[in-house]
């Protein structure tokens, strides 16, 4: 359990309000129930808290099943980033979602968890919330142990119900603008940059990396992206995927070429900003050839960022 405050004050209140989920995405929808929380704790004075997963427990049974991961829309450090800047949490509660945990009975949950390790005393969760050991725990669980639970009004953009399902299915199609509609921001990635094989710097193209290991991501392909180093924003080439013409496909990757700068990079957070769908991920037949095609996605890119700040 990672326990991050985004309120630098002391937790002086009698009450703390919680709710929790997966958060994929966050979402306009995920937003919507974080802004009535917020409203929910002005009435008993409450401490704002979000709780979330990392290992998503889907994840964690897709990899027990040894079964292909649903993709990921978001990362960790994004999600947490997102929270922040709504303003309307004061803490993040990250659950590491494991064999212990998925076998803990909702009665368990709640009481050694929510109430005892987390102080939660009021809850704020959809009509039809599940939790514990088997997905058999639901809100009259909550309210048997003692937690007040308020119910989340469905929230619906120009009638669409929204989801972390229907964004996936979109990403399928390359819809960033409904994506981005949905999402009330663009898709980031955000993670330490690290060493790669070095192959791009070799060809002039060198790129910076961002390890994913076993998050699938939900976009796939070669895109246009701001990326966010250091309070800087450069425009980029983005490749996210498996890179198959080069490696053997275990992991998934994301990385940046940045246009026409060259920096030491390693070590750093980067942010990559999705704005653009360019092609997608290929397997070439050799190494020249993939090259050939990144020097005409570099030039298109710099079409794109030219077209946009016309």
């Amino acid at each position: 359990m990672y326990r991050i405050k985004l309120n630098p004050q002391i937790n002086q209140h009698s009450a703390t309000i919680a709710t929790i989920g997966n958060f994929d995405g966050m979402h306009l929808g995920h937003q919507e129930l974080i802004k009535q929380l917020n409203q929910e704790s002005q009435k008993i004075n409450a401490w704002r808290m979000l709780i979330t997963f990392d290992v998503l427990p889907r994840e964690y049974f897709a990899d027990k099943s040894k079964s292909l991961r649903l993709p990921r829309i978001g990362l960790l450090r994004d999600k947490i980033m997102q929270v922040k800047e709504l303003g309307l949490i004061d803490e993040v509660v990250i659950l590491h979602f494991n064999s212990s945990m998925s076998k803990m009975p909702a009665e368990d949950f709640a009481k050694q968890i929510l109430q005892d390790k987390l102080n939660v005393s009021h809850m704020l969760v959809g009509h039809d919330f599940r939790f514990g050991a088997n997905a058999l725990g639901s809100i009259n669980d909550l309210i048997k142990s003692g937690i007040s639970v308020n119910e989340f009004a469905e929230y619906k953009y120009h009638g669409t119900r929204i989801s972390s399902s229907l964004i996936r299915e979109l990403a399928t199609e390359q819809n960033l603008p409904k994506i981005n509609d949905l999402l009330g921001h663009k898709i980031t990635y955000s993670s330490r940059v690290v060493y790669g094989n070095q192959l791009g710097r070799q060809y002039g193209v060198p790129t910076i990396n961002l390890e994913l290991r076993k998050i699938r991501p939900v976009l796939w392909g070669i895109y246009c992206g701001f990326v966010y180093i250091d309070g800087k924003r450069y425009n980029g080439v983005v490749s996210i995927g498996k890179n198959p013409t080069v490696s053997e496909g275990k992991a998934y990757k994301a990385e940046a070429h940045l246009l026409d700068v060259d920096l030491d990079l390693y070590g750093k957070i980067a942010t990559i900003e999705i704005l653009h769908y360019l092609r997608p991920e290929l397997k070439f037949t050799d190494v020249d050839t993939l090259f050939t095609q990144i020097h005409k996605d570099m030039q298109d890119a710099r079409d794109f960022f030219i077209s946009i700040n016309a």
